[in-house]
């Protein structure tokens, strides 16, 4: 399931086109969503993916994965995420690596239920405040519930846009730094280690 976001490339406008479509930092981008497969719309269900905005968000799952420096109860459901990243190059027959070429991070949407926090999300977007820290939380079963198995960490972030489509939420933000962990286990279960990337957009630093 998706959610579809215009047409085109990547844009910076600020404008709204309808209620199912958006422009500006989501213009021409669909959201992936998670879909459960259980067909009865009265089915109960843990989350698979959680998001936490500063402590701006709540929920009733508790926990902490271990790694994440996340407290699940102030994350909420993450219905979808989107983000792109490049390294565009100009063809140089003598050396790819040292063509013209800039690392570049699209805007980050996310979607996310509609819930008492929203209003805070829409003023730190008036405001231009900086959000030191969101997260994205990929959560598996592995010999116990509510296990880390991805992490993604971006900082010193900025809301760009928010729409609500009924009881959704989705909201576009502008980051400075991007982790993203992927935590790696044994077949029986057992922690084997983490495979990190993570780059800073406003020095280039690169670290892995």
């Amino acid at each position: 399931m998706t959610t579809n976001f215009g047409q085109g490339g990547m844009s910076h406008s600020n404008m709204q086109d309808s209620a199912g479509a958006m422009t500006g930092a989501g213009f021409g981008i669909s959201i992936p969503q998670h879909t459960p497969h259980i067909v009865h719309t009265s089915h109960v269900s843990t989350p698979e993916w959680m998001v936490m905005i500063d402590d701006l968000l709540s929920s009733t799952i508790d926990g902490a994965p271990d790694g994440t420096d996340a407290d699940l109860t102030q994350c909420v459901e993450l219905l979808g995420w989107y983000s792109e990243q490049a390294r565009l190059t100009k063809g140089n027959t003598a050396n790819q690596l040292f063509s013209t070429s800039a690392v570049q991070h699209s805007s980050v949407l996310i979607a996310i239920p509609i819930g008492d926090y929203v209003a805070s999300l829409e003023t730190k977007m008036y405001s231009g405040s900086n959000i030191a820290a969101i997260k994205l939380i990929r959560l598996a079963n592995i010999t116990d519930l509510k296990v880390a198995i991805q992490y993604i960490t971006y900082t010193n972030c900025r809301i760009e846009s928010t729409q609500q489509q009924l009881d959704k939420f989705i909201l576009s933000f502008r980051p400075e730094t991007r982790q993203n962990t992927i935590v790696q286990y044994n077949q029986d279960g057992s922690a084997k280690g983490n495979n990190v990337s993570y780059f800073d957009y406003t020095t280039g630093k690169i670290e892995a």
